[in-house]
């Protein structure tokens, strides 16, 4: 079955937009999935900060991470770096290296006045000698004094230009600190460069996919997804746009680079395109409001609780107060989040001083590295509760929960004064829910309101360390009380994930007219056990194979269907990136720009592998999911392993023949110059490849014998020809003068100069015909195949191909030089008449003259292709990576 002939995916089709990785954030997975488990096809786009685009499957969704190029976000921030480096002529140095040089030149030409003065004296002679040694005084003694005055002229200049410097830099400072507190007008188009750097990348992508809907998470990309929805009218096409609010952008804490013009330009650019959006959905009941009466929306946006995910969990989770090393009597406090001044855990640790014996464990998301980190640990040491203190890298977020569970008091000390935190429900609040522990949070308007609400805990005093510590106290002195408030069903059912998910699924389904249901016997917590596939069992599912996307001489065509002869319980298809220069046939055939550059082609085809391709075959060293220029198959690894599909190399031969090695081994190797042009591209190529494949665990195949030695750990996997339409009754050597053919693929390589050399000379004597051939269509190299009584195939490389097989498969007389070192790993003998650069005149005239050998020879080949190369062989082989046997 080839995935051109599936039928049309007529499910809605949802694009969710993030500016970060996605890896971290909960938020937009748990929405991905749960549209997905209503029936809805959903495509998320994240940043590949790592400059790498990527895959990966996330239960029957895709996320799909694009690198970004802040090119105008870096262009503003290098002519700011010059703004700021500016002197006035001759005042300082632009640059401490031009200093530093001017200095260096000085020294040295003091240095040579001091060398020559040493060379007069040694030198000096009487009479005129004497005299031209005394007027060589004053000419040094002026040249020394010269450049004195240059060096004192460099200190005088680097330190006029520090003073300056000191004064400009003094007031580029007031400048920014007057100028970031400056909100108006806070242009975010000229201000904030980077969201013109999402548009870039994101905005033609969104084009290409043309969804239905696009569901931009955060402020940075609203702007981005209803700019697409415009273009889409133009083109006739409903796109909606849901803008999920993750914050309240107008009251987020100023901290850092986060300055009030900085946080006026985004509430800025949120202002301009919120109202433009069909939905918008948020965190909080407060924060619905305050965005309603802000932008002064039509309609109040849809609360979607940023609440967990409660996962089934195959194995024993982590345990947080065992990764502390605490002992179950000992009380512990946890934190779990992210660690900026804004959070306020440095308030949690001075809290610390007033409860001994109390333990603190600090899940650092991301990690426990970091400046900020670092900072808490000296905090710590200097409040002397460092012993006290506990820092944690983070669970998966499938396990966050259970994880949380062995702690006694969670707390949550966000920082008052940004609006921002007023009306905030943050995640981890709900995650001390479920994981069944009360909690200590600061007494702001949302946050505390909902614990006292549900009596789960208790609000202390924003910034004061000592209410944090007896609210704390009063929490452990009446733990199984506030434990039991977590339990309450009417809490748990209000907060529970699958109530936000049927809500959300309910604004889709009325926003596209589609219906978005839950299919009836299956919950959320099903569903979320499938955000990290597993690698399928054995017999689980039919094996599917891909091979692709080289599709040399046709081969990635011939062995998968080749496997579907013989293997009936697979599915196989080849992929081919088509140059335009040889027709092969292939189940799949993109153009090779679209397979460089097609950003919706690739995430159409990423869709479709990641969830119903099982195995895939990698060619000549290249990935299938699309190809920027010096990517190799090990950009594609990651989304395989990660959807537990397993992964095979095959290699045709130039991309792994290394041709140091193959000049050593090969006498007539065709790279004996390693200085010459193509012998270098090759040697770096060949290294690329090969450094990408030494770590590669899976299964390594090559297509020629000759390859076992260079790619190590290797299986044959034979090439496979059309044996049945090669076939013909056309006798051979029975014309007077015999017709040679010689069609190769690479003049260079095969040893095309020597063999037109030797044939001419024979074609011009009258003893042979010869026909050169080279960029003819495949089928109609094949019918001057047949119709040739000898084919000479390569001098010089010391093996046998596609090329050589499709001559014995036609019975045709095959002459070719195969090194004994080759002919020694084949199993039985090779009917290919061995020739070489100095001979092959020579074989070639032997054969017409004795034609009965030659006869036999081509009756033999067509026995020995039936035996390796029909396919069967290939299939038997590529058998055991499958799986299957043959």
């Amino acid at each position: 079955m080839s995935t051109s002939d599936a039928q049309p995916d007529h499910r809605v089709h949802v694009v969710m937009m993030v500016g970060n990785d996605v890896s971290a954030d909960s938020r937009v997975k748990k929405e991905a999935l749960a549209l997905v488990d209503g029936g809805a096809r959903v495509t998320v786009l994240g940043v590949a900060f790592d400059g790498v685009r990527s895959f990966e499957r996330l239960g029957d969704a895709l996320i799909v991470r694009l690198p970004v190029n802040f090119l105008m976000r870096d262009e503003r921030n290098r002519r700011r770096r010059m703004r700021r480096a500016w002197r006035p002529p001759l005042v300082g140095y632009r640059t401490r290296a031009e200093h530093l040089s001017r200095a260096a030149r000085v020294r040295a030409r003091l240095g040579e006045v001091k060398a020559d003065s040493g060379w007069a004296i040694a030198h000096r002679g009487g009479g005129a000698g004497d005299v031209t040694y005394r007027f060589g005084v004053v000419a040094r003694k002026v040249r020394y004094l010269l450049w004195k005055a240059v060096g004192r002229g460099v200190r005088v200049r680097a330190g006029v230009g520090h003073r300056v410097g000191d004064g400009l830099k003094l007031g580029w400072k007031g400048w920014d600190f007057v100028g970031n507190r400056i909100t108006w007008p806070a242009r975010w188009r000229t201000y904030l460069p980077e969201a013109d750097d999402y548009e870039a990348t994101f905005g033609k992508v969104l084009d290409h996919l043309a969804p239905d809907a696009v569901h931009a998470h955060d402020m940075h990309l609203i702007g981005v997804a209803v700019r697409a929805a415009g273009r889409a009218s133009l083109r006739g096409r409903s796109m909606r746009v849901v803008y999920d609010a993750h914050e309240f952008v107008a009251g987020m804490a100023r901290y850092g680079p986060r300055t009030p013009r900085f946080v006026k330009a985004w509430s800025n650019h949120e202002r301009e395109y919120i109202r433009r959006a069909d939905r918008v959905v948020t965190v909080s009941p407060a924060l619905a409001a305050a965005l309603t009466e802000r932008y002064r929306l039509d309609r109040e946006p849809t609360v979607i609780l940023n609440t967990p995910m409660i996962e089934v969990q195959a194995d024993e989770p982590a345990s947080l107060r065992a990764r502390a090393g605490l002992s179950d009597d000992t009380p512990l406090v946890v934190y779990s989040g992210g660690l900026t001044p804004a959070r306020g855990i440095g308030l949690v640790i001075d809290a610390m001083r007033y409860l001994p014996g109390v333990h603190l464990a600090v899940v650092c998301v991301p990690s426990t590295t970091g400046a900020y980190v670092d900072t808490l640990r000296e905090q710590a040491e200097q409040a002397g509760v460092n012993n006290q203190v506990h820092f944690v890298n983070p669970v998966h977020t499938s396990q966050v929960v259970p994880f949380l569970g062995s702690a006694d008091v969670g707390v949550h000390p966000l920082t008052a004064g940004p609006r921002n935190h007023d009306v905030a429900l943050p995640n981890k609040l709900f995650e001390y829910i479920h994981a069944g522990i009360p909690m200590v949070v600061t007494d702001l308007p949302s946050l505390g309101g909902f614990v006292r609400q549900w009596k789960v805990g208790e609000p202390f005093r924003a910034g004061d360390a000592a209410d944090l510590a007896r609210q704390v106290q009063a929490v452990l002195a009446d733990k199984a009380r506030y434990r039991a408030a977590t339990h309450e069903p009417a809490l748990l059912e209000a907060i529970s994930w699958d109530r936000q998910a049927d809500a959300l699924r309910d604004l889709y389904g009325e926003l596209l007219d589609a219906t978005l249901e839950l299919p009836a016997g299956r919950s959320e917590t099903v569903a979320a056990a499938a955000e990290t596939p597993a690698a399928p069992s054995p017999g689980a599912q039919r094996p599917y194979l891909v091979i692709g996307p080289a599709n040399s001489a046709g081969q990635a065509w011939q062995w998968a269907s080749a496997v579907e002869r013989s293997l009936p319980s697979v599915h196989a298809e080849s992929l081919m990136a088509d140059t335009g220069d040889f027709i092969f046939r292939a189940h799949r055939v993109v153009p090779s720009e679209q397979f460089r550059t097609d950003l919706a082609w690739m995430v159409e085809f990423a869709d479709y592998v990641l969830h119903h391709v099982t195995h895939v075959l990698f060619e000549a060293g290249r990935p299938i999911l699309g190809q920027a220029r010096g990517q190799l198959f090990d950009t594609d690894l990651p989304a395989f392993e990660l959807a537990g599909i397993r992964t095979g190399l095959v290699f045709h031969g130039s991309e792994v023949r290394d041709p140091r090695l193959h000049r050593e081994w090969y006498r007539y190797s065709p790279f004996s110059d390693p200085n010459e042009e193509l012998t270098g591209r090759l040697q770096r190529a060949t290294q690329m490849v090969q450094d990408a494949i030494h770590d590669f665990a899976g299964p390594r195949f090559v297509t020629t014998p000759d390859l076992l030695d260079f790619v190590e750990n290797s299986t044959w996997l034979p090439v496979v020809v059309a044996v049945d339409e090669l076939r013909t009754d056309r006798p051979v050597l029975e014309r007077e003068r015999p017709i040679v053919v010689h069609a190769p693929s690479h003049s260079a390589l095969k040893g095309s100069a020597f063999v037109d050399a030797a044939v001419q000379e024979l074609h011009d004597r009258g003893v042979v015909e010869y026909r050169r051939v080279q960029g003819v269509p495949h089928g109609e190299l094949m019918a001057i195949i047949q119709d040739a009584d000898i084919v000479v195939d390569q001098l010089l490389l010391g093996s046998y191909g596609v090329a050589a097989c499709e001559a014995m498969a036609a019975g045709r007389v095959t002459v070719g030089h195969v090194a004994d070192q080759v002919r020694a790993r084949i199993p039985v003998d090779l009917p290919l008449l061995e020739a070489t650069p100095d001979n092959l005149g020579d074989v070639i005239e032997r054969l017409v003259a004795e034609r009965d050998e030659a006869i036999k020879a081509g009756a033999a080949g067509v026995d020995y292709v039936q035996r390796f190369h029909d396919g069967r062989e290939s299939a038997r082989v590529l058998g055991g990576f499958l799986g299957v046997d043959a």
